[in-house]
């Protein structure tokens, strides 16, 4: 990861008007908390102690908060140039539908591409056959890059742990979107993908996955990329 330059001044300004404009979609972190959720700016108001954001407030933002806790988030969101931008605010306060937060000083311009994840329409699943081994997976978010889900079944005899290991190659899966009044029912083929990450949760006794895409069909990855379109404009839709 290099740091190529900060966003300060007018810049600065002119890039949360863009975010503003375009509807662009960031993602959220609650520092000291598990919370992350994706959200949206939603003005850029001037206040006597200086310019603030509004910022879309997540459901269940109100009940992550500790009581008596400052309140402190970290963004990240893909700039108009593809490139990840990250910013950090200190303090501010929850109205009704929006947090307002102080305007940074600056935002961090990365130099890495970064496929943005979206939450997936309920039903989405992915239907693994590698091998000896069949699997769904209940998806839970995914990108360009890769998917995130949860297994919920699988033809693995006799086996309470994991069925692949981190960097594991598969082959042969595929992506079912199911219908939405948006659009039609989609059936998405990646030829190979990596796992990437395996997550255990104890409480509800299940493992989640993480795949890197490795192979795709240029028509596939147009399929994909038409998706993905439409969860984010559903997503905006919801807000």
């Amino acid at each position: 990861m290099e740091n190529v330059g900060k966003i300060e001044g007018d810049r600065l300004v002119e890039l949360f008007q863009h975010l503003i404009e375009k509807r662009i979609i960031i993602s959220m972190h609650m520092v000291g908390t598990e919370f992350d959720r994706l959200t949206c700016v939603t003005a850029l108001n001037k206040a006597p102690e200086g310019h603030t954001l509004q910022i879309d407030l997540p459901n269940d933002f109100k009940s992550s908060m500790g009581k008596g806790d400052a309140l402190k988030l970290k963004f990240n969101f893909n700039g108009p140039d593809h490139l990840e931008y990250i910013f950090s605010t200190v303090g501010g306060h929850i109205g009704r539908r929006e947090i307002t937060v102080p305007l940074p000083d600056y935002v961090e311009r990365i130099q890495r591409r970064k496929n943005f994840r979206m939450e997936t329409p309920l039903g989405t699943k992915m239907f693994l056959k590698s091998g000896k081994i069949h699997a769904v997976f209940s998806l839970i978010n995914i990108s360009l890059g890769g998917a995130y889900g949860t297994l919920t079944k699988h033809n693995v005899k006799h086996n309470s742990g994991t069925i692949l290991e981190v960097k594991e190659s598969v082959e042969n899966l595929g992506i079912y979107v199911p219908e939405n009044k948006c659009w039609a029912e989609l059936i998405i083929i990646i030829k190979r993908a990596e796992v990437r990450r395996i997550d255990y949760d104890k409480n509800r006794k299940i493992y989640k996955y993480a795949f890197e895409f490795m192979e795709m069909a240029t028509n596939e990855k147009k399929k994909l990329v038409q998706s993905i379109y439409h969860f984010q404009r559903q997503f905006l839709q919801r807000r």
